[in-house]
Parts: C-alpha cells; sequence; structure tokens
C-alpha cells in the first residue's frame, strides 16, 4: 500500500510543483510589466475563485447585472465560452435576442443570455480583446467578466472572489494535489470575498480560515450568500411549478456540474426524495443515448429535476416522453450582507 502511494503521489506532486512554477513565472512577468495589463474605458468588475470546481460564479454574474441594471447601468457581460465553439469572439445577446446557442456559445454564457434579457453577453477567450468590441459595439457603464480571477491580462476595477464555504480551500495544495488554481497569497488580489452556503467563512477544522481569523493580511470585507430556489420549469412547454411541489415527489436528480451533491442536498432540502442521482462531469454535452438511458431510469418516478445549466443543453432533444424540469435558482444575502455588498460597490462608483 505505501509503494501504491507513492506510486500515485509521485507524479501528482511533479505535476503540482511544474504548475506552480508556471504560475508564479506568469504573476512576475505581468509584475516586472514583460506582460502588459489592459484597461478599459469603463468600469470593470470580475467575479471569480481561486479554486477548481463550482462556487456560484454564473449565478453572482446573473445576480450583480440585475442589480446594477435596476440603477439604471448599462451593462455586457464578458465570459470566456468554456466549452463553446466560438474561436474569437461571439455575441451570445446583443441585449434584445439571443443570436448563438449552448454548443456554440458555451451552457454558461447561453444561461446568463436567456435569464438576462436586456443585458449583452459574448464571449471571448481573451477578454481585452473582447471587451473592446463591447465598448465600442454596447458602449457599456459596466463590464462584468465572469470566472475571470486569474485573467489579470485586463484590469478590473473590483475583484469579487467567490468562496464555497463547504470546501473552503481544500488541503491548500495546488491542484493536482489539491484543489487550488492558485497560491493562496493571490487572496490579496479580492476586493470583496463572497462565501457560499455558510454564515461562517469555513469549516472550523479547515485550515485556511486562519487566514481570515488571525491577522492574515487579507482585510477585504467578507460576506455569505447561498442560493435559493425559486421555481421549476418545465424543458416540455416552459410552464413554471412552486418548488413546494417537490415535497415527498419520488425524483431523478440529474446533474453535470462541479459540485453535484449541493444540487442533491438542495433537493433534498425541499422535500425531494431522491431515487436516484445521475451525475455527469461539469459541462457535460449530452447525447440521445443519455437521454434514452434516462427514460428507463425515470420509469416508476414523478419526475427528473436537472440544474438550470444542464436544462439549457437538454432543451434541443426531444424530450416530451419524460416530465423534465429545471430547478431555478437566485442569490439571497442577510440584510447585513447586502448592506456590506451594496456598501463596497459604492465605494468604488459602480453602485
Amino acid at each position: 500500500m505505501v509503494f501504491l502511494y507513492y506510486f500515485l503521489f509521485l507524479p501528482l506532486y511533479i505535476i503540482t510543483v511544474f504548475y506552480g512554477v508556471c504560475i508564479k513565472l506568469r504573476f512576475f512577468l505581468y509584475r516586472i510589466g514583460f506582460f502588459k495589463i489592459r484597461k478599459l474605458d469603463c468600469k470593470v468588475i470580475s467575479i471569480g475563485n481561486i479554486t477548481v470546481g463550482g462556487s456560484g460564479k454564473t449565478p453572482m454574474a446573473i445576480y450583480l447585472a440585475e442589480k446594477l441594471k435596476e440603477k439604471g447601468r448599462e451593462i455586457v457581460i464578458l465570459s470566456r465560452g468554456y466549452k463553446g465553439k466560438v474561436k474569437d469572439i461571439g455575441v451570445v445577446s446583443d441585449g434584445e435576442n439571443i443570436l448563438l446557442g449552448p454548443e456554440d456559445a458555451g451552457d454558461e454564457p447561453y444561461l446568463m443570455a436567456t435569464k438576462l434579457k436586456t443585458v449583452p453577453v459574448i464571449v471571448g477567450r481573451d477578454r481585452y480583446v473582447a471587451g473592446l468590441y463591447a465598448v465600442e459595439k454596447f458602449n457599456p457603464d459596466i463590464i462584468i467578466l465572469d470566472d475571470a480571477f486569474q485573467h489579470i491580462r485586463l484590469a478590473r476595477d473590483i475583484d469579487i472572489l467567490l468562496i464555497d464555504g463547504r470546501r473552503g480551500f481544500g488541503n491548500g495544495r495546488l491542484f493536482p494535489l489539491g484543489i487550488l488554481r492558485e497560491y493562496l497569497n493571490g487572496l490579496k488580489r479580492a476586493s470583496l470575498f463572497m462565501v457560499k452556503g455558510v454564515n461562517t467563512p469555513f469549516p472550523p477544522d479547515n485550515p485556511p480560515l486562519s487566514l481570515f481569523g488571525r491577522g492574515g493580511g487579507f482585510n477585504a470585507p467578507l460576506v455569505s450568500f447561498h442560493y435559493k430556489p425559486k421555481t421549476l420549469l418545465s424543458m416540455v412547454d416552459d410552464s413554471r411549478l412552486n418548488i413546494d411541489i417537490l415535497k415527498g415527489k419520488r425524483i431523478i436528480a440529474l446533474s453535470g456540474i462541479a459540485d453535484p451533491k449541493s444540487f442533491k442536498d438542495t433537493l433534498e432540502g425541499l422535500g425531494a426524495v431522491i431515487v436516484k442521482e445521475i451525475s455527469y462531469p461539469d459541462h457535460y454535452c449530452y447525447t440521445s443515448d443519455d437521454l434514452n438511458h434516462l427514460a428507463d431510469e425515470a420509469k416508476g418516478t414523478d419526475m427528473v429535476v436537472v440544474t438550470e445549466k444542464d436544462g439549457v443543453k437538454l432543451k434541443r432533444f426531444s424530450i416530451k416522453s419524460l416530465t423534465v424540469y429545471a430547478l431555478e435558482i437566485g442569490i439571497e444575502m442577510r440584510d447585513k450582507d447586502s448592506e456590506i455588498f451594496f456598501t463596497g460597490l459604492r465605494d468604488y462608483s459602480v453602485a
């Protein structure tokens, strides 16, 4: 067993060390000016995280865009378009019409476009180049960068860092030995910490808790938020049901997200009886065979419930023989946290 441990550990350790050297070199080259940090002619807010996996970036981008639109701001959302087919720049929505589907745009940008009817959504791997296009085409007051904490080529006015309160920073190691995208000193770039799912920063046994609780030098405000289930959206006719209908229902929970456990916990918290949980990798592209398999598994159950992100990809299939609903969610904060959140935005003159 000891031999097996070192046999598996050694290659992961080597990859982690190499990854860490590359990260340090990249940040060093930006720091000395070898790589230039570019600035746009509008305010820029980045929403991202320091760990791999989900922490609520897309729902937070939607929430922030909605709140800023309510204040009369002109908003554009920029996303990398992960797993989409667009190579350079793609306009997912021009604020009036949706122009790209989830296969071309990526599931998360497409979801944002469907939820934000009057907000342009643009995808592009180089956020600065996409930002120049957005400024020229739409003249926004504010650009929101989705999942861009490490995309330091583009200067930002506010860096919102999201943290999963259940996972924290894991074991504090870089990927693949841990869940960190970069070293923890990167936390110093954050303007605001937002912790998902709990009212305290991390579980008591999580080592990085000391970074916040014992003078770690990270002085940005910290607030908590959580997902609030809103409605069930039918994948057949776009009708909506109250989430209370889930109580006592025998369901299949289907997801292709980074943290399927959080989805399962949410459904169980609404009183659903999960007969089976089917989980695919994050950003999974569904096939007809998957739907045929799902139809077999769904026999004897009341309904299939999927995440919003999975729902936008399932819509292209003919699923009339299945009772499939997507669970729509929103962001909710305590009054105290909401006040800190919007005070932080006002401090940077964006709210």
